[in-house]
């Protein structure tokens, strides 16, 4: 009998001992899992503040959108992002008569469902071989042409007349509509035709009351008000604004590194990127002659945007480079001066798939009846 209490205790006495040793171990693990979630939330802390201190900034949203968007226009413009308006803005960036030939509309070039660009036109019609850039978040753009032929900080220019001069984007359309190298338009047969078309004349009566008179001027603005609608929000954004779940660890390695070996430097503000910087820093890059298009009279090139970068292949104003790596690779060693390590490039362009998003669903819309 008192064997077996003693075997009994004995059990009792393991069982209890085996409980203290499961509990420490949780104890011990669980302690190690908060530190390292403590850890790793110090670290995406740690990113976000150099980000902030970088000039990194998200996109705009909601009613600080819409007073920016506003802000691009003047109280005479009449121009108010209206449904009405955008429909019309809509029609006209999707009409190909608006071109000489009446076969390409803006959509050809910054064709929406290519991530607002396109295919790099190698025909005579485009000597330089430019890659045509996004058009999405392009309302974030200090500069508009890869040679900043229009800047936001422009005091006077010859195509600012009821354009407020910082409205790079109503500026550009309008230069756009007549280009030889674009559009290459005939506004004034344009404007006859939709004046005389019963059917377009309803979407501008809409978009602007019984009064409108149709010009060059209204039909750039209404085309460069939808234009400036495409804007693209991503996980990147909810990061700058604090979410630290927003982001995987090696995203944010990702971001890191893009601010530390000194990209950021060229790629920063709202569209990480939008502005003219020294172009050919350390060395000539390397595919320079397709084109043959050269810098501005600074030595200086537009920073294209890295918003939607994974899916804005080629790269380059000359879209000589088709690998994202090879980009990567590409920038460091011209503007730079370093050679990116395998691993730094891959981490970059883990942080660039946090650049993806996509614009509201744009409906192509019936054009209406009208010659010209």
């Amino acid at each position: 009998m008192k064997q077996k209490v003693l075997s009994g205790l004995y059990v009792v006495k393991s069982k209890f001992i085996l409980f203290i040793a499961i509990v420490t171990c949780s104890f011990v693990i669980l302690s190690h899992l908060l530190y390292a979630f403590d850890d790793i939330g110090g670290k995406l802390q740690g990113i976000l503040d150099k980000a902030s201190k970088n000039n990194l900034k998200p996109i705009l949203e909601d009613s600080q959108l819409s007073a920016f968007q506003k802000s691009m226009f003047s109280p005479k413009a009449n121009y108010s992002f209206s449904s009405s308006q955008l429909e019309l803005g809509k029609i006209l960036y999707f009409d190909p008569r608006l071109s000489k030939d009446g076969l390409h509309s803006c959509n050809s070039c910054h064709n929406i469902a290519m991530q607002g660009t396109s295919i790099v036109d190698k025909s005579i019609n485009n000597p330089y071989h430019l890659n045509a850039p996004t058009i999405f978040n392009v309302l974030f753009n200090d500069v508009a042409y890869y040679k900043g032929q229009i800047q936001r900080h422009d005091r006077a220019d010859k195509n600012v007349t009821n354009f407020l001069a910082k409205n790079v984007v109503t500026r550009a359309t309008l230069y756009a509509l007549t280009a030889k190298n674009e559009m290459n338009g005939d506004m004034q047969k344009i404007i006859a035709g939709i004046t005389k078309s019963d059917e377009y004349m309803k979407y501008f009566v809409r978009a602007y009351g019984q009064k409108v008179k149709v010009t060059d001027e209204l039909i750039a603005q209404s085309i460069a008000g939808f234009i400036m609608s495409l804007n693209v929000v991503t996980r990147y954004d909810d990061f700058l604004r604090g979410n630290l779940k927003a982001l995987s660890l090696s995203e944010a390695e990702g971001l890191e590194v893009f601010i530390d070996r000194g990209c950021v430097s060229c790629h920063n503000g709202v569209n990480l990127g939008g502005t003219m910087q020294p172009f050919e820093v350390i060395q000539k890059y390397k595919f320079s002659d397709i084109g043959k298009f050269g810098v501005d009279s600074n030595k200086m090139l537009k920073v294209s945007t890295l918003r939607n970068i994974t899916r804005t292949a080629p790269y380059f104003h000359n879209g000589a480079v088709t690998s994202l790596s090879e980009a990567i690779k590409e920038m460091g060693r011209m503007q730079l001066g370093i050679n990116l390590s395998n691993k730094e490039i891959s981490k970059i362009m883990d942080f660039f798939e946090s650049l993806q998003g996509e614009v509201n669903s744009v409906t192509i819309p019936s054009l209406p009846i009208a010659n010209f």
